[in-house]
């Protein structure tokens, strides 16, 4: 009776430790995968397949806010947006300007005179024009609130020179002075240095202008359009001249201290507004201008000269005589002579 009692405790002990083994194998094993059926009836399945790996993905990067596409969609805007400003150009010399569109450019040299320049100024103004006026030193000294109305009207304000003088016929010393007072009073008056310098009658150097662009930085503005309004004092001719010179980019020369040049102005005006002309002043004329394209030259090919075809003989005609060969000469032998008697010698 002991015997079988210990023999079913040693089986009791033994089945425990191999519960417990298998309890502890268990969570090895896949948990099963519950499936759904098209029904909506829960059916359990226990599959080997191990369980999709979720596979995380990355957040999109957001574009910087500055990007933006190198070609718009067709739903895009399309419109043109202003191009970029281009960098200043450094000083230079202007006659004209080439320009996209039909703009000039007015100019009045020799004020401001108290007289004619404020009429001038209300011509302008009636017809929203804005000018540019190369004013002398001494004038604008002498006029201060001449200077104020023309820089409050919107106009541009040049420098002229103080008294007028060829300054190519004086000193660098003293040419600089006549730039340097000039461009004080005026500063003085309206609080802006000018940046353009037109000479005295046109008159300048190569020498001197290198000399004034490397030490004021101002640009050199002659003319395209003369009417000699200084000379003929005549306003039909002054309309005349100007009308019949005038191009898009056109720099235009008179003077506001004539009273014939201001009395021309209201008919110059006018016609040149019915051709469709806009104004703007110096510098702003010059900000428009396109550097002109560079004339490429055609390249010329001297061709060979034509070879000489020969001619086809046709019928009829002597084929040409064959080049005679010199041979070396050969003796000439005389005959010899033949019996004339009567009797034959065969």
């Amino acid at each position: 009776m002991k015997a079988i009692l210990a023999v079913s405790a040693f089986a009791t002990t033994a089945a425990l430790g191999l519960g417990f083994a298998f309890s502890q194998m268990l969570p090895l094993w896949p948990a099963p995968v519950a499936t759904t059926s098209a029904a909506q009836t829960p059916v359990v399945r226990v599959t080997d397949t191990p369980p999709p790996v979720a596979v995380a993905t990355p957040a999109p990067v957001a574009a910087p806010a500055f990007a933006a596409p190198a070609f718009p969609s067709l739903t895009q805007d399309t419109a043109m947006t202003p191009p970029a400003s281009t960098p200043p150009r450094g000083p230079a010399a202007y006659r004209s300007a080439n320009v996209d569109g039909p703009y000039i450019a007015l100019t009045f040299d020799d004020g401001p005179n108290p007289e004619t320049t404020p009429k001038l100024l209300k011509m302008l103004e009636a017809r929203h024009i804005k000018a540019t006026f190369f004013m002398l030193g001494s004038n604008a000294a002498a006029n201060p609130d001449v200077v104020r109305s023309v820089a409050a009207a919107g106009h541009e304000i040049g420098n002229h020179s103080w008294n007028h003088p060829q300054l190519t016929k004086i000193s660098e010393a003293a040419a600089d002075k006549q730039i340097e007072d000039t461009s004080a009073a005026i500063q003085a008056t309206t609080g802006v240095k000018p940046t353009n310098l037109r000479p005295p009658y046109g008159s300048m150097t190569p020498a001197l202008q290198r000399h004034i662009e490397q030490k004021y930085g101002m640009n050199l503005i002659f003319w395209s359009v003369d009417p000699l309004d200084w000379k003929v004092r005549d306003a039909q001719n002054i309309n005349d001249q100007i009308m019949k010179q005038v191009r898009p980019g056109a720099i235009v020369l008179a003077h506001d201290i004539h009273a014939t040049t201001v009395a021309a102005m209201p008919r110059v005006l006018d016609n040149l507004i019915a051709k469709g002309y806009k104004f703007v002043t110096v510098s702003e004329l010059i900000a428009m201008d396109k550097p002109a394209a560079p004339k490429v030259a055609a390249a010329t090919v001297t061709p060979p000269p034509p070879r000489k075809k020969p001619r086809p003989t046709q019928p009829g005609m002597s084929m040409p005589r064959p080049t005679p060969v010199n041979t070396p000469a050969q003796p000439i032998v005389p005959p010899r002579p033949v019996a004339t008697t009567g009797t034959s010698s065969f």
